[in-house]
C-alpha cells in the first residue's frame, strides 16, 4: 500500500512538473489574447510617435490635436490616473492610462470613430468603448479641481 501511495505521489509531481512547463511554453510564446499589431502599440502607435514628437517639439500642435496643452495634460493625467489605470495579467499587458487619456481626448476633440482610434492608437475598439466612458467618468468627477 506504501508502495503504491508513493508512485502515485511520484507520478503527480511529474505530471504537474509537465503541465506547468506546457502552461510556460504557452504564455512564453506570445500574450494570446491581442493581435500582433496592437501590442506594437508602444512603439508604432500615435501615442508612441506623433503625440510624443508634438509633446517634445510643437505643443500648439499638440494642443491642436487633443484641446489641451502638454502641461494641462499632464495634469488632467495626474489627477486621473490613479482611477483608469488598470495592472497588466498573464493573457494581456494593460493599456497605459496616459494612452487611454489621449485616445479619449482626441475621440472628443475629433469626433474620430472607434475604427478611427483603434488605427491611430493601436488599441482595439472594444477596449476603446470600455475605457472611454471610464475615464470621461474620472475627468467629470475631478471637474471642480480642472
Amino acid at each position: 500500500m506504501k508502495k503504491c501511495r508513493r508512485i502515485v505521489k511520484k507520478l503527480s509531481r511529474l505530471l504537474l512538473v509537465q503541465i506547468t512547463e506546457v502552461l510556460e511554453e504557452e504564455i512564453a510564446r506570445e500574450k494570446v489574447w491581442v493581435r500582433k499589431w496592437l501590442v506594437r502599440r508602444s512603439t508604432h502607435g500615435g501615442s508612441a510617435l506623433l503625440l510624443k514628437e508634438l509633446y517634445a517639439g510643437d505643443p500648439a500642435k499638440y494642443r491642436a490635436c487633443l484641446r489641451k496643452s502638454p502641461e494641462m495634460f499632464d495634469t488632467l493625467h495626474d489627477m486621473i490616473v490613479i482611477a483608469i489605470q488598470r495592472s497588466d495579467n498573464l493573457m494581456r499587458d494593460a493599456i497605459p492610462s496616459r494612452i487611454k487619456l489621449e485616445v479619449t481626448l482626441s475621440f472628443l476633440a475629433t469626433g474620430n470613430s472607434y475604427r478611427n482610434q483603434q488605427q491611430l492608437f493601436r488599441v482595439s475598439k472594444a477596449a476603446i468603448s470600455k475605457f472611454i466612458p471610464e475615464v470621461c467618468d474620472s475627468i467629470t468627477s475631478n471637474w471642480e479641481i480642472i
